[in-house]
């Protein structure tokens, strides 16, 4: 009878020991079972223009850190949350998901290319909260008081969006693109040679009609001589003389057909257009300027510097059926959308 228990009990072991001996742990994790569960339940992505990266790239997440271009601090915020108050700032949350997803690749995308290329004006910080600089992100704090009441709903959204495209770039020949975007065109995008005197080949002038919709297409602005000059006097190279009317000259306009003035000369100085919408305070570099009576009328279209992806664009495409993908494409020409 001994004996017979003595076997039952090595068999009894056995067949514990040998199901174990089959696994692997020699990588055992919560993190390694978790990124192979995830491998294992992610989708083929069939949709022209996008590819997914092998498992090996992916990361644990990560934390940004951004630098408060009114006091110079530098905060460090966990990613997801960058990201929704990157496009909490940079978008209106009444715009459709879709649009919204969009944005939130564009931000990743400028993320990941300045991770990965530092600029050293930051001390140490990954991205600046200027939107002149980089790109705006508003904090948690700034969400609750710009959206009041609306706050729980707008945020439910923007989360969804963010977590939509988590991972998600934009790249040209392999590498994360410039991701430029603006708030609206005048009815074309401008190619970012006319506007910034470098070809960026994904950066190309492609039509967006449905800006001529939007409110915020044309403006118009009425500045008297003396307030110009002051705008002007920022520029030491400029010299402008007695005679206001003489002051603006030599203009020259975007052979892409949106009015963006390529060039002109101010005070015998030699200006890009967008150089010039800076120094005046305008909204956009496709503008007229006339003079009468002691005052310069500035009449612009667009908002922004006209390059990349129009928001108010893509809101419109979203609106009429286009997926953030389809939105993407479509403003930057011949890139693809990877998986990180």
């Amino acid at each position: 009878m001994k004996k017979f228990f003595a076997i039952s009990l090595i068999l009894f072991v056995s067949m514990l020991v040998c199901p174990l001996a089959a696994l692997d742990l020699g990588d055992f994790s919560f993190e390694n079972v978790r990124r192979k569960i995830a491998v294992s339940l992610q989708e083929d992505v069939s949709e022209e223009g996008v590819e997914t990266v092998s498992e090996s790239n992916i990361e644990a997440p990560e934390t940004v850190k951004v630098m408060a271009s009114v006091s110079g601090e530098i905060n460090e915020v966990e990613l997801r949350e960058y990201l929704i108050g990157c496009v909490a700032c940079e978008m209106p949350p009444t715009y459709e998901t879709e649009a919204l997803k969009a944005q939130a690749v564009a931000a990743y995308t400028n993320l990941v290319r300045l991770k990965k290329t530092p600029d050293a004006s930051l001390d140490g910080a990954d991205i600046s909260d200027s939107p002149s600089k980089h790109q705006g992100y508003f904090d948690e704090a700034t969400q609750r008081e710009k959206y009041g009441d609306k706050y729980g709903e707008y945020r439910k959204k923007l989360e969804a969006a963010v977590d939509a495209v988590k991972g998600e770039v934009i790249t040209f020949n392999g590498e994360p693109i410039v991701a430029a975007y603006c708030a609206v065109s005048t009815g074309r995008t401008e190619d970012a040679a006319a506007i910034w005197s470098g070809d960026v080949p994904y950066l190309k002038s492609v039509n967006s009609t449905a800006d001529k919709l939007s409110p915020d297409c044309s403006a118009t602005v009425v500045m008297s001589a003396e307030q110009v000059r002051q705008a002007l006097s920022a520029d030491s190279e400029i010299k402008l003389g007695d005679d206001p009317s003489s002051w603006f000259s030599e203009m020259i306009l975007s052979d892409n057909k949106t009015g963006a003035v390529k060039s002109l000369n101010i005070g015998g100085k030699t200006l890009s257009g967008n150089a010039a919408r800076k120094l005046l305070g305008l909204r956009s570099p496709s503008f007229t300027c006339d003079y009468s009576d002691g005052s310069f009328t500035f009449v612009t279209q667009g908002y922004g510097h006209l390059v990349g992806m129009s928001q108010y664009g893509a809101n419109y495409m979203a609106q009429t059926g286009s997926s953030y993908k389809e939105i993407l494409l479509h403003y930057y020409k011949g890139v693809k959308i990877e998986q990180l």
